[in-house]
């Protein structure tokens, strides 16, 4: 599982103004079918209405929403059978994880955000393939391919702050600003208190489709392995290594352990065989249905 927030850029990675741009490049595939924490089926331009109308205290330059971007691997998929409803659920329980790794004690509800699943996926820049000259940039890549994008907006739900302000439950002036980019990690003092711990969040949503689905995590698919592999040092991608791999032989050992005690089946004698052969070799006699005649017409 990959749970990736890309940076602000340029182009359809500028955050600062409407998700408008972006909202309508995800339309490519399918015409809506975007879905919210509570909500099925909400057409592209409420989408984009809601997103844009909740800010509130943010500089012209700053941020406005943000992607998350939910991949999982094509073992992950054939667990769940690329099941659309059950990646809808996965989805909600991701930002429920989105909400808490904020440190705030907020929860999805609190969250305005909505999100669509795609099935398709192309080449890009960053691929090995294209880097090598192997295939072109923009190819539709093979296999299952199905991942969520998430559009979230950086300000708190401002229509559920307001009515917990209304109703005292809380004693913020504003309502919170919330950027998965920050670099502030679980902050105890300062302007900024709490933060996003990104490496974190990513072992949470991982957490989460395991114990949602029941799948088996190998250690060779968990994001420690893969984060070690790309930051460690090779002392702790050696030992990691050797330790997939001793996972791996416990497995296969394992695997095979329950299929040797698996009951065979009782094998049959000669005479069930004779009288098995007997009944495959005597066809029913065919059921006869009476000619219906049509009926004389009543002539005036």
């Amino acid at each position: 599982m990959v749970a990736k927030i890309p940076s602000s850029g340029k182009g359809l990675s500028q955050r600062t103004g409407s998700c408008a741009g972006l909202v309508e490049y995800l339309e490519k595939e399918v015409q809506g079918q975007w879905f919210s924490l509570d909500r099925e089926d909400v057409p592209a331009a409420e989408v984009v209405a809601t997103l844009d109308r909740n800010k509130r205290n943010l500089n012209r330059d700053a941020d406005k929403y943000y992607q998350v971007i939910l991949a999982p691997s094509q073992a992950e998929l054939r667990h769940i059978g690329s099941d659309p409803e059950q990646l809808r659920a996965y989805t909600r329980a991701a930002m429920e994880q989105y909400a808490a790794n904020f440190g705030k004690g907020i929860e999805g509800r609190d969250l305005v955000y909505f999100a669509k699943v795609e099935h398709e996926r192309t080449t890009g820049p960053q691929d090995r393939a294209v880097q090598v000259g192997d295939v072109k940039r923009g190819q539709a890549k093979e296999g299952e391919q199905t991942h969520v994008h998430v559009l979230v907006s950086r300000t708190e739900n401002l229509a559920r702050y307001t009515e917990r302000k209304q109703a005292g439950e809380l004693d913020r002036k504003n309502p919170y600003h919330l950027s998965p980019l920050t670099n502030h990690k679980d902050t105890k003092r300062g302007v900024v208190v709490g933060g996003f711990e990104r490496k974190q969040y990513s072992e949470r949503v991982e957490q989460a489709f395991d114990q949602a689905f029941g799948y088996e995590r190998p250690l060779s698919e968990t994001f420690r392995y893969a984060h070690t592999m790309q930051h460690g040092t090779p002392e702790e991608c050696a030992a990691l290594r050797s330790q997939a791999l001793r996972e791996q032989q416990q497995r296969q050992a394992l695997q095979e352990a329950n299929a040797q005690q698996q009951p065979r089946q009782p094998q049959q004698t000669v005479t069930e065989q004779h009288t098995v052969q007997q009944s495959q070799h005597q066809q029913p006699e065919p059921v006869r249905v009476p000619e219906r005649r049509p009926s004389r017409g009543i002539s005036m």
